[in-house]
């Protein structure tokens, strides 16, 4: 008798377990996929530091292909896989390379320092443009670009973030959003055209 009495105790206990989790999971796992209607128009202007400790801002890409691409140093999956395709994108292009800005920027202020970002794209290549800034900067790049990947006062060892490649073309204009896993080689077809 006292067991079924239990009963309904044991399932709210569950029901209850469950429904924490779930907004738990909501929380950790922010919605990350970018406004499709982004296509087409201007990709969203910042102004970052480079590994040089040197401002650069987006328009200075003018007149090239821009790939973007927003990570950490310290991630342990689809970073080192973009930064693998980055490279392997730059010797499929050939001398086409110039013409295309492989750019990568922190979603982890507090860690990646230019010093950090060097290293990074040290063992990729030289081309990557890796980018930093404080977190009240970057915080307005994400959301220009609709990447949510922590909360000022969060220093997570892993960071939930973005896995898509913005693509704009020589004016700067968003033409194609990819995702890691796309082979280089079909992000190259994507590429091509807009050289």
């Amino acid at each position: 008798m006292k067991t079924a009495k239990l009963i309904p105790l044991y399932l709210l206990v569950i029901a209850t377990a469950f429904l924490l989790s779930f907004f738990i999971s909501q929380r950790e796992t922010p919605n990350m996929q970018p406004d499709v209607l982004m296509s087409g128009r201007a990709l969203p202007r910042f102004t970052l530091t480079n590994i040089y400790g040197e401002r650069v801002a987006l328009e200075s890409f003018q007149g090239k292909v821009v790939l973007i691409f927003f990570g950490y140093a310290n991630c342990p999956d689809v970073c080192p896989q973009v930064l693998r395709k980055y490279a392997e994108l730059e010797q499929l292009l050939g001398p086409k390379a110039s013409d295309v800005a492989l750019i990568f920027i922190t979603t982890d202020p507090f860690r990646d320092s230019p010093e950090t970002l060097a290293r990074l794209v040290e063992k990729y290549s030289s081309r990557i443009v890796a980018l930093t800034g404080d977190w009240d900067e970057l915080a307005e790049v994400w959301q220009k670009y609709h990447i949510r990947p922590l909360e000022k006062e969060e220093q997570a060892a892993f960071i939930a973030h973005s896995a898509l490649i913005y693509i704009g073309d020589r004016n700067l204009v968003l033409r194609k959003i990819l995702t890691p896993e796309m082979p280089a080689e079909d992000m190259l077809e994507q590429i091509l055209p807009l050289l």
